[in-house]
């Protein structure tokens, strides 16, 4: 199944006094939990879906304990995942606590593999797809290939006319 996209029109935060432009935006179709993960994981090895399913949740466990003592973890080829922390500042070092820390967020970096892969997708308009001219007609191309009027490459958005209509 492709992506699926649309065009938003939308003021450069940087540039506030400056005409809208569009811009391509991706369309969630719906969120995977981990039961289902766990599901096709066990359609794809030699794990039952317990098995998948404790697998998943103890991997949870693990990076958690690692990124907790201030670790990074790497996974194969997927990437890395690391702590960041949102702070307020303080006038003077010595004033700095932990109070100080307002929220601890989590960082994955994907891996140049893991990016490549992502960059194979395939692009589909919505608003095409809910017309009634699904997939097949629509067609769908990859980053950085050539647009058609149904259908678009990624990337930042800039130089990949397609479509609206």
């Amino acid at each position: 199944m492709p992506v699926l996209i649309k065009p938003v029109q939308r003021v450069d935060p940087s540039k506030p006094t400056e005409p809208k432009k569009w811009y391509i935006v991706q369309t969630t179709t719906r969120q995977v939990d981990e039961t289902e993960v766990a599901m096709e994981l066990s359609d794809e090895t030699t794990l039952n879906a317990s098995e998948a399913m404790m697998a998943i949740r103890q991997l949870r466990k693990i990076v958690i304990r690692h990124l907790k003592a201030g670790e990074s973890v790497k996974l194969g080829n997927w990437g890395s995942f690391n702590l960041t922390l949102s702070t307020q500042g303080a006038e003077t070092k010595e004033a700095l606590t932990a109070n100080n820390i307002k929220n601890v967020n989590i960082n994955f970096q994907p891996d140049d593999e893991f990016k490549a892969e992502l960059q194979k997708a395939q692009f589909v308009w919505v608003d095409k797809l809910a017309a009634g001219r699904g997939n097949a007609e629509a067609g769908g191309i990859t980053p950085g290939g050539p647009d058609d009027d149904e259908t678009t490459g990624g990337g930042s958005g800039e130089g990949n006319e397609g479509s609206f209509g």
